[in-house]
């Protein structure tokens, strides 16, 4: 793009660039609905956005004649939105979705119902002849557990036309069949399964088949959805084709094994439980996912959704891969409360990332409380410049200019949609970790949401945190499957192999996993070996994802962690602060041990160790921030909404917020956005590796200045240093080309942190 042709996108964003707009529609028997709708449609454009998405009020229930009035509703938003040149989305209200299974139902139709995971147990004497009919005659799995032992014997056998002839054997034993069943509570679809999920989708637009035909594809040009995940109850949804999948995966039955999937059945519990919840994982994907993708596609409708709850740290009970959900819409979702959501940006970027996906979506500001414009503009900058450039809006009526703010969202969209994303640091996504410490249980539920427990080991968002909001720096979490599939190393640099977004790293980051796959760590080997730097923290693995009878992929794991990190971080007889390990060609392991606990319980390395460790490595990191404020990470942002306002953490987060910074990269130069959510002005400098001439870029006015700025070296590399201003709630952008620096007489620099002072002069005329 030409430099004039990008100064006026800037200036005056394209549609491409504005902001996606929800709007909630009257309720139903609203008698100016009309008037209503129409004046929705008008602030949407007033504001600048592309696209509205009508929602219904929450917690909607339809019957046929609802159905009747949101299809009027349709016709007009359709009719009015084409007069007015503007993009209509359609929302998959939840209350569609009720409506639909309900109705089905109801005629005694049951095949598009959520179907759940259920069990029933028999107890029985020692050498005991049973001769017993089973809840359901064709059972998923009939297992005797030996509750001393642990051993499983499988019953299937002695199971003809439904009734189980059995003769116990010596020891304590507990009959177990496990059986689906189909949710009766919550009419919600199976999710699992891409037939149902698919005849769903056409269920719901059959609907309204006359009204949206005429505008198919480009009025109404996007189908959008929500609360994708685990619906059922105790999230115990399961599918009737689960042992088909499973052993087409990895080729064993897996009948004999679900009794791990609620307890423990041996040395071999959490090698079985990871295959089982990474196939359920699956079905989620290649069901409801997928099935959305392709209704999609088949009518020229872009797709754009969030997953079910924006804190992910338990995302195997809550949505099985919250990465590989995001497979098709990266998008984060910020929700309730001012920061609770921020989490979910790094997931979603990061699946963007590792698939080549150039939007990374954030719905914003959904059902939040105590919200006015400074909080609507920081939480917007947080997430921004954690990686999202496409925003959908429910702005609040507290919001003092929308017009103003629009054209601010558009303006920093219009700079990081594109490029490529820079960052050093590569953090391993510990998702098998995950899935093998899951538990399903039987529960009683009230109304409300379910949260999960996060599981005690699980510190990957405390390391993510730690590394942006303490250290500084900017990180891209890696899937498994993209770090063996789409990544090399050479020459201690890891490579991410994209067609666009093509990245490299210096150091790559494995948060606390006991499980990981063993083609990860045989990539991890070979980049140590090169001369690459890799930090760990809290337990380092043991298992191997790929399971085998035999061991010897768990043996393999076992001597691969021990030649990177050394015998004494493989020793748990023995306790250090960190253990170093070295070898000839540069490279570098450092183990952190657990050092703190979070607000939630977790256990967790404190920030400023992780810090500490990332400095030692002596590399000359993309950027520096010298003077931002830092803290230990306490876990806040992981914690469950309940708790998360409970305490207050959304109003006593240090500073009131963050400083943060993203950098991508185009064939015309490089992008860097600075914010400062905190409750302070930034008046310090910034480093960005490399000789740069350099513009300033004002999201907030469009203004466009040049910057002054000095090169210097550090750690073998030039630097380009600026002094950046940043008032409380501000943010800005550089624009940068490369510069010339063969004339310049550059001071090496030993120490950022000492900047100021040592350069207070030189310095003085910025």
């Amino acid at each position: 793009m030409a430099n004039n042709q990008r100064r006026e996108r800037f200036q005056s964003p394209s549609r491409e660039h504005r902001p996606l707009y929800y709007f909630t529609m009257p309720e139903v028997g609203d008698p100016d609905y009309e008037k209503k709708l129409k004046q929705s449609l008008a602030d949407c454009l007033s504001c600048g956005a592309v696209l509205a998405i009508p929602k219904l009020p929450d917690k909607s229930h339809l019957d046929g004649d609802g159905l009747m009035t949101v299809r009027k509703y349709y016709e007009i938003i359709l009719k009015e939105a084409e007069r007015l040149d503007l993009r209509i989305g359609f929302f998959l209200d939840p209350s569609f979705e009720h409506a639909v299974v309900r109705l089905l139902g109801d005629v005694g139709d049951v095949h598009l119902r959520a179907q759940l995971l259920d069990y029933k147990e028999y107890l029985c004497k020692e050498e005991e002849h049973i001769e017993r009919r089973l809840h359901d005659s064709a059972p998923l799995a009939v297992v005797a557990v030996n509750e001393e032992y642990h051993d499983t014997v499988d019953l299937r056998p002695y199971l003809k036309d439904g009734v189980l002839t059995y003769q116990v054997p010596r020891g304590s034993w507990t009959i177990r069949e496990y059986f689906v069943t189909d949710e009766q509570e919550k009419d919600s679809a199976n999710y699992l399964s891409y037939d149902a999920s698919y005849a769903y989708i056409c269920a719901v637009f059959s609907l309204f088949a006359n009204t949206f035909e005429p505008y198919m594809g480009n009025t109404l040009s996007m189908l959008v959805y929500s609360g994708i995940g685990f619906n059922g109850i105790n999230r115990r949804n399961w599918d009737r084709s689960f042992n088909r999948v499973f052993e087409e995966c990895y080729g064993f039955d897996p009948s004999p094994y679900y009794p791990a999937l609620f307890g423990h059945i041996g040395k071999d519990t959490r090698h079985i439980k990871a295959l089982l919840m990474s196939v359920r994982a699956s079905l989620l994907q290649n069901g409801i996912i997928k099935a959305l993708r392709d209704f999609a596609e088949r009518f020229g409708l872009e797709i754009f959704g969030c997953l079910s709850e924006p804190k992910m740290t338990a995302c195997s009970w809550l949505m099985g891969d919250a990465m590989l959900n995001n497979l098709y819409s990266p998008c984060a979702l910020f929700d309730k409360a001012y920061l609770y959501g921020t989490n979910s940006v790094k997931i979603a970027a990061g699946a963007a990332y590792c698939f080549d996906r150039d939007c990374v979506s954030a719905e914003l500001f959904r059902n939040y409380a105590n919200i006015d414009t400074v909080r609507i503009y920081k939480d917007s900058m947080n997430a921004f410049a954690r990686g999202v450039n496409r925003a959908a809006l429910h702005i609040p009526p507290q919001l003092d200019d929308p017009t103003a703010y629009c054209t601010f969202v558009s303006r920093v969209q219009t700079m990081l949609r594109g490029g490529r994303h820079v960052a050093d640091i590569a953090m391993l996504y510990p998702i098998y970790d995950l899935h093998s410490r899951v538990n399903l249980y039987h529960s009683p539920v009230g109304e409300g949401y379910e949260y999960p427990a996060t599981v005690s080991t699980a510190d990957y968002m405390g390391v993510i945190n730690a590394i942006s909001l303490y250290a500084g720096h900017d990180l891209t979490v890696l899937h498994p499957t993209v770090l063996q599939d789409r990544c090399h190393t050479e020459n201690g640099i890891l490579y991410l192999d994209n067609k666009q977004n093509r990245e490299q790293f210096r150091v790559v980051v494995m948060p606390c996993a006991d499980m990981i796959s063993i083609d990860s760590l045989r990539l991890l080997k070979e980049f140590y070996d090169g001369g690459g730097k890799i930090l760990a923290t809290g337990e380092l693995p043991t298992l191997a994802f790929e399971y085998d009878r035999t061991g010897e992929n768990d043996r393999e794991v076992r001597r691969l962690t021990e030649e990177i990190f050394g015998a004494d971080a493989c020793d748990k007889s023995i306790m250090k602060r960190y253990c170093h390990n070295k070898n000839e060609r540069g490279g570098e392991a450092i183990y952190l041990y657990f050092n703190a606990s979070a607000v939630d319980g977790a256990r967790m390395t404190k920030s400023s160790t992780i810090n500490q460790a990332l400095n030692s490595f002596e590399i000359p990191f993309d950027i520096y921030i010298p003077g931002m404020q830092r803290f230990e990470v306490t876990g806040a942002l992981n914690a469950s909404f309940p708790e998360y306002r409970t305490i207050g953490l959304h109003a006593t987060f240090p500073g009131g917020g963050m400083i943060s910074h993203i950098h991508k990269r185009d064939d015309d130069g490089d992008v860097y956005y600075f914010t400062n959510t905190t409750n302070v002005e930034y008046n310090h400098h910034v480093l960005l590796r490399g000789a740069h001439e350099v513009e300033k870029w004002d999201p907030h006015t469009g203004e466009i200045t040049p910057h002054k700025h000095r090169f210097f070296r550090y750690r073998g590399e030039v630097y380009t240093n600026l002094r950046l201003t940043l008032p409380e709630g501000a943010s800005v952008f550089f624009r940068t080309t490369p510069a010339d620096t063969a004339s310049e007489d550059m001071v090496e620099i030993e120490s950022i942190h000492n900047l100021q002072s040592e350069h207070a002069a030189l310095m003085s005329e910025f």
